[in-house]
């Protein structure tokens, strides 16, 4: 949900200071940073998500707004949320407005990364099928889906190594990542519930905004598991096209 787009926001700060390596065509201007330079880094990242938020095909980063999602699945099978949730051709806007908050771990040899972002608002529009139960509630549907939070602050933390790769050149590559966020408002809106009954279907989504917090706990942790997954590939595609010492001046 909405919330996928904390995580997106984070993951993609790395790929900002990525997208600042030798040997691709930069935009005149763009400098490179020194590993540890904390200052630089906050001003990289920043720029890329502002300034070349449609990605850098020569370092494999992908558009970062909108964010393309063809496929993404929310399971959540235990408490008082039992529901699947499939998202299919999705968009996550709101990234190029991201606002960096932390950058460390990128030195010569880096083995721990942690990044911190705030996104003032992101949304997350497309397609979604949903069956399952919510609370006390039945929910059913299929149709246009359009999730929006507000100040989304996201941490991501990876571990991995620097590894030989058959160009004779040492590539980062990530062994593990986690991620978390806290949001002050989650906006949901399904269309069609129920078969298109406007009575249940707009009954159900105020429930649902009624009740924004409760649900957002329970499935906080099926959506990290998403998109971490989903992240975690977006960043290896970064670090596998560029060797990791011409990030950095």
């Amino acid at each position: 949900m909405t919330i996928t787009s904390v995580f997106t926001g984070v993951l993609f700060a790395l790929l900002v200071v990525l997208s600042s390596c030798n040997g691709a065509k930069f935009p005149p201007g763009y400098t490179l940073c020194k590993p540890n330079d904390e200052k630089c880094l906050f001003e990289r990242i920043g720029t890329t998500f502002a300034k070349h938020s449609k990605g850098i095909p020569e370092v494999n980063l992908v558009s970062l707004d909108p964010l393309i999602i063809e496929k993404m699945d929310i399971v959540q099978g235990d408490g008082p949320i039992n529901i699947v949730l499939n998202f299919k051709n999705v968009e996550l806007t709101g990234l190029s407005q991201s606002v960096i908050k932390k950058a460390n771990g990128f030195t010569a040899d880096p083995t721990k990364m942690d990044l911190g972002i705030l996104v003032p608002v992101a949304s997350l529009i497309g397609g979604y099928k949903i069956n399952g139960k919510v609370l006390i509630l039945p929910i059913q549907g299929e149709g246009h889906s359009n999730m929006t939070m507000e100040n989304c602050h996201i941490q991501l933390k990876w571990t991995g190594k620097l590894v030989d790769r058959a160009n004779g050149k040492k590539h980062y590559q990530v062994d593990k990542l986690k991620a978390t966020f806290d949001t002050t408002r989650f906006y949901m809106h399904f269309s069609n519930l129920f078969n298109g009954d406007k009575a249940l279907g707009d009954n159900m989504n105020q429930f649902l905004n009624d009740n924004w917090q409760d649900i957002l706990k329970e499935l906080k942790p099926a959506i990290v598991n998403a998109f971490v997954q989903i992240f975690q590939s977006v960043v290896s595609n970064v670090f596998n096209k560029v060797p990791y010492a011409e990030m950095f001046q």
